[in-house]
């Protein structure tokens, strides 16, 4: 089997960041989609929160090898490099992780893993996180990240052998009272599938978010900043907002009643703070 991180950081050292973006380490491609390594192999099968998304997109791509380059430099060993590019990489980046923190605080799940708020789980609170992607590699279809539907993905023989080698191998080791969230309609049916599969029990899934690096008004609507009524004509928000309603009703719901086991407070109503 190919060891893609030698290959990676071999090629981080011979020309820098800039030269593993110009010149990434293939994992696998065809006419169609292409799979570029990226340092995914960190897992810690004891953590009680699993964040799944789809597969990394191109400004993940341009920071791991930005955060790839200055370990190198540091002289630090390869468990450190995949360590890294879990916590600060994965579910990264300027757009990505403030929406994250913003709907996982909105919802109150950090105190599910006992941390007071979201971003503790990117720093003292790392060991409670597990980031997952159903496509850990870095998968393009025609040039762009790919965000095709799960059925897609289970019909390209390609793009399943990965699905089910990397992610549904990862959720085989992680512990069996850990608690999911999907980053995406394409995630949520990833994690459905493993239900389906037996490899989870349906009440591990919290629900799903809408992807956090989706610009413009989805994220607000999600979080309640704004009504549907400010959305305007042409927003393609306003043909998505029967499905967020759903999941941020579910995530709610499932939220609660978590929380309520964990510690009752019959003084709380909502649970957005």
């Amino acid at each position: 089997m190919t060891n893609f991180i030698e290959a990676y950081c071999a090629q981080v050292r011979l020309a820098g960041a800039v030269g593993v973006i110009a010149k990434p380490v293939v994992v696998a491609q065809d006419g169609t989609y292409a799979m570029h390594y990226v340092p995914c192999e960190y897992l810690n099968p004891q953590a009680p929160l699993v964040l799944v998304s789809t597969t990394p997109g191109h400004a993940h791509v341009r920071l791991a090898a930005a955060v790839t380059e200055e370990l190198m430099r540091a002289h630090a060993p390869g468990r450190v490099i995949q360590r890294e590019n879990k916590r600060r990489v994965e579910l990264g980046g300027k757009l990505v992780r403030p929406n994250l923190i913003r709907m996982l605080d909105h919802f109150r799940v950090p105190e599910l893993v006992g941390l007071p708020h979201a971003a503790a789980l990117w720093n003292d609170g790392f060991e409670r996180l597990q980031p997952l992607a159903l496509l850990p590699h870095a998968t393009t279809r025609r040039g762009l990240a790919f965000d095709g539907p799960l059925e897609e993905l289970l019909e390209t023989p390609m793009l399943r052998e990965v699905f089910e080698a990397r992610f549904l191998g990862a959720v085989r080791q992680m512990r069996t009272d850990a608690l999911y969230i999907a980053l995406g309609r394409t995630a949520w049916a990833g994690l459905r599938h493993a239900v389906s599969r037996r490899l989870l029990a349906k009440h591990q899934l919290l629900g799903m978010m809408p992807v956090p690096a989706r610009a413009g008004s989805m994220v607000r609507y999600f979080l309640r900043e704004i009504a549907a009524s400010d959305l305007s004509a042409k927003d393609p928000v306003r043909h998505r907002v029967a499905w967020l309603d759903a999941a941020h009703a579910e995530l709610e719901a499932s939220v609660r009643k978590l929380r309520a086991a964990i510690r009752p407070d019959p003084h709380s109503a909502y649970l957005i703070a």
